[in-house]
């Protein structure tokens, strides 16, 4: 090979070392912007501290803000988790949920950017298996359970339940009767009042 060959050849080998850096570069951009398959987007709510109330509307009267003779009701955190195959959420509370006893009730209400509104219940008796309603004229098959070691519920919704959105809002309460007979004690997340009023910021798709 001539000298002029080779420099020539040498040359177009720098060069296409030169174009291999960038083109590597912009694949791992790419690879760090698409979303891993585990992911999912979070919004979490803070809720104040003894700002649950005893909810006496069943018997015709009005929520009073009094505390139960035993156990602890209060909403702590609300993390709402919208995966590629469900929305999630995931309510921590103050007491140890493995010694509270008394009958559970977790609500769940979302709106969909279409403008879609969906209601999921979950309820847990003391000495009974829980249960599940759905709002929407077809079933769903809502996944309800506790996280004893964290005191937290986490309801569970498809999201072709909802019609596959691309972004739900959420509103959510918990209500807890220490016995059959009694009035129960309703926190909110993330309000002080005893209304679910207020929905979330909406929180996209992963």
């Amino acid at each position: 090979m001539s000298s002029s060959t080779h420099r020539f050849v040498q040359g177009y080998l720098r060069r296409r070392r030169s174009m291999a850096l960038p083109a590597t570069a912009i694949a791992l951009s790419v690879a760090l912007l698409v979303p891993s398959s585990a992911a999912a987007e979070r919004l979490e709510v803070a809720d104040r501290r003894g700002d649950y109330w005893h909810d006496h509307r069943v018997d015709g009267g009005t929520p009073s803000q009094s505390q139960p003779e035993w156990g602890n009701p209060d909403i702590r955190r609300t993390a709402y988790r919208h995966w590629r195959n469900r929305v999630s959420v995931r309510i921590k509370v103050a007491h140890q949920i493995r010694r509270h006893g008394g009958y559970w009730r977790v609500e769940i209400r979302m709106r969909t950017n279409e403008g879609l509104r969906r209601t999921a219940t979950w309820f847990k008796p003391d000495d009974s298996p829980p249960s599940t309603t759905w709002s929407g004229s077809k079933s769903c098959a809502i996944d309800g359970r506790i996280d004893f070691d964290r005191n937290a519920f986490i309801v569970d919704v498809p999201r072709r339940c909802l019609s596959g959105p691309t972004r739900v809002a959420f509103k959510s309460a918990t209500r807890w009767t220490p016995t059959s007979d009694d009035a129960p004690y309703l926190d909110v997340s993330g309000q002080s009042g005893y209304r679910l009023t207020e929905w979330s910021a909406p929180v996209k798709r992963a």
